[in-house]
């Protein structure tokens, strides 16, 4: 690579300038000033020629194309005002053969779209109809619990720190019909609060869509109509809506989304998103492109102005962050480093579009990337990555080791994790089983970051702050909360998170132990007992009669739990493998199935066999039912009955 990108610096003739980065370092100052010759190297001057962007540009996407089984993508690169390059790549429509053309197709940008919320945010914070600072009950028409004593304020929305748990269910729909007002949406699905506001980084589409709604209150217009007044129509952004369905006039460009299964590709329908503030958008690269030109010229485009040029330093500058060390969070984007380089970024996806958005405003210029299929997570942070690497280069450093000392400072941090983005209250808190996090000591004493599909290896480079051995930008600080919780704060894959650190009773092993060792036991039961009925009647003709009728009915009650246990386990599993051909996703992501109440009413008889069966248990032993092993045997399913009932508490299917 090194060579190539030399080749590439004599053909263009590139004057070469000398980057310093010791000072920035994130070794610590005697290693930073160790290598700190090593460190200062010349990099190219960006990508200068449109046609070697192009070609490099090609190359890479259809390498990633191919490798992720992607139809379609879109490709915007700016620098200095100008577009470098919008190029479709695919495929919009694969049974029309139907090109991607970045200035006419539009694809679903997802959670990008937020940053055309937060913009609309720093819009009324400059005419001063907002404050980042005012508790957003003054400016709603329902009220936000005072769960903790500090209030919710815009700030908090923008940092994604406010504190709310993650909703997902009842948020997409397939059909227009389907839809319900922003305002409705909000009231009718206010998340719980969880964590003190400020304190936690936990995404929410929630917490978006409120500020868009505030948007909607302060300005008196519709949403979709403000930011099409106020953002696209200034930046000429003909080919961008957040309504749903879209207007007539940009309907026929939609490009249509695709889940590959069963190596084909399988077409999915526009989806409705009912947070739309959030993400519901739909653009085209060219206007994207517009988009990140405003941003870059701090608030201006051909003249025209979206952003007072204050205000636009604002919104780029820190927000908020877990720790001085790392970037966090500007007003709305999130930051990271990357070879010296800092960026601004956002990334987004619907179940079957995914995109992302980079500003390197130290360099004035800016990529948006979309693909249209349901596997192209990854894909963006890819191209952002080796575009960075070829464009930016630093030179190579020693991978990182831990200093002395790190295995006990970080013993007590090890174990299992859960994202602070989950839900608490409902069933929806079941998902964590699916994607556990889990934290140890490899056998190089550096620390292994595991959750599916992922697996990192950390050494600590400062006290606290830990450094991806292979990606110097994936950072970590452990850290204990101000209510005594053990928190990751993660900046990986250019995303910042917080995780929190699982209470020994509410790690996935034992749950999943409990529910397998459970279901078996009682398994067993049902399989055992009519063999030891009939085989005791062949001994004894009169062995029904011998048997109290009490004791019968405790062999019944748990038989019957048994069953009703591994119905319930049927039924949630069938409705996460119950996938939908054209997304990718359960059915359950689009729609409740009627089964569900009947689930979560099982959960009470469940409970309710569980006390009997404890009751039956006592009894056993006060009147001496079958022998001392048959009764041994009971009161471990009388246990195990109430363990699992407990879980069912846990997991929010009680109550």
């Amino acid at each position: 690579m090194i060579n190539k990108i030399f080749q590439v610096i004599s053909r263009l003739v590139l004057v070469l300038i000398l980057l310093g980065i010791g000072s920035q370092s994130v070794f610590g100052s005697a290693l930073a000033q160790s290598n700190s010759e090593e460190q200062a190297s010349t990099q190219p001057a960006g990508p200068i020629d449109p046609e070697e962007l192009e070609a490099f540009l090609d190359d890479l996407l259809a390498a990633e194309m191919a490798e992720r089984h992607i139809p379609g993508a879109m490709v915007a690169v700016v620098e200095d005002g100008s577009v470098l390059l919008a190029k479709g790549y695919g495929y919009a429509d694969l049974d029309e053969q139907l090109p991607v053309d970045p200035e006419r197709t539009l694809f679903r940008i997802g959670s990008v779209s937020k940053l055309i919320t937060w913009t609309a945010v720093m819009q009324l914070l400059e005419q001063g109809k907002l404050s980042l600072d005012t508790n957003v009950n003054e400016y709603l028409d329902f009220e936000i619990p005072d769960t903790f004593e500090k209030p919710i304020n815009l700030g908090h929305l923008m940092s994604h720190t406010a504190g709310f748990e993650d909703k997902g269910l009842d948020m997409w729909k397939l059909q227009a019909d389907e839809m319900s007002p922003l305002d409705v949406y909000l009231k009718d699905n206010l998340p719980v609060r969880v964590f003190p506001a400020g304190q936690v980084i936990a995404y929410s589409n929630y917490g978006a869509s409120l500020a868009g709604y505030i948007v909607e209150r302060v300005s008196g217009q519709p949403f979709d109509e403000y930011v099409e007044q106020n953002i696209f129509e200034p930046l000429g952004m003909t080919q961008s809506s957040f309504r749903q369905p879209l207007p007539e006039s940009l309907a026929g460009n939609m490009a249509r989304g695709y889940n590959y299964t069963k190596e084909e590709y399988v077409g999915g329908s526009f989806e409705y998103l009912l947070t739309s503030p959030g993400g519901s958008m739909s653009a085209t690269a060219n206007d994207m492109a517009r988009f990140m030109i405003a941003h870059l010229q701090n608030g201006e485009l051909d003249g025209r102005r979206i952003l007072q040029e204050e205000t636009a330093i604002q919104m780029h500058s820190q927000l908020y962050t877990p720790d001085p060390r790392l970037d966090g969070l500007a007003h709305g984007f999130f930051a990271n480093t990357v070879n010296g380089q800092r960026l601004l970024i956002h990334g987004g996806a619907t179940n079957v579009f995914r995109s992302g958005l980079y500003l390197i405003p130290g360099q004035n210029l800016g990529l948006f990337i979309s693909t249209n299929s349901s596997s192209g997570w990854g894909t963006g942070d890819a191209v952002i990555k080796a575009f960075i690497d070829r464009y930016y280069p630093v030179a190579e450093t020693p991978n990182p080791h831990s200093a002395p000392g790190f295995a006990e400072r970080i013993d007590p941090y090890l174990g299992e994790y859960t994202r602070a983005r989950s839900n608490f209250s409902s069933f929806e808190k079941f998902n964590r089983l699916t994607m556990p996090i889990h934290i140890k000591l490899d056998s190089d004493g550096n620390l292994a970051i595991s959750a599916p599909g992922l697996l990192l290896h950390f050494a600590e480079v400062e006290p606290g702050l830990l450094q991806d051995i292979d990606e110097p930008a994936n950072q970590v600080v452990y850290r204990t909360g101000l209510d005594g919780r053990m928190f990751l704060s993660t900046a990986i894959n250019n995303d910042t998170s917080d995780l929190f650190k699982t209470s020994w009773y509410g790690g996935s092993t034992l749950h999943l132990g409990l529910f397998l060792t459970g279901t078996l036991l009682f398994l067993g039961a049902i399989v055992a007992w009519p063999i030891s009925f009939f085989i005791g009647r062949r001994k004894r003709s009169d062995a029904a009669q011998a048997t109290p009728l009490s004791a019968r009915l405790a062999h019944w009650a748990a038989a019957l739990f048994g069953l009703l246990l591994l119905v319930s386990m049927l039924g949630f599993t069938s409705f996460f493998m119950d996938i939908l051909p054209g997304f990718g996703v359960p059915r359950l992501y689009f729609e409740t199935p009627p089964v569900l109440n009947f689930l979560l009413a099982l959960s009470y008889v469940l409970a309710g066999l569980a006390l009997a069966i404890l009751v039956f248990a006592v009894l056993a032993w006060l009147r001496r039912y079958w022998s001392l092993g048959g009764r041994i045997f009971y009161s471990l399913l009388a246990v195990m009955a109430l363990l699992l009932t407990w879980v069912l508490l846990y997991w929010n299917l009680l109550g």
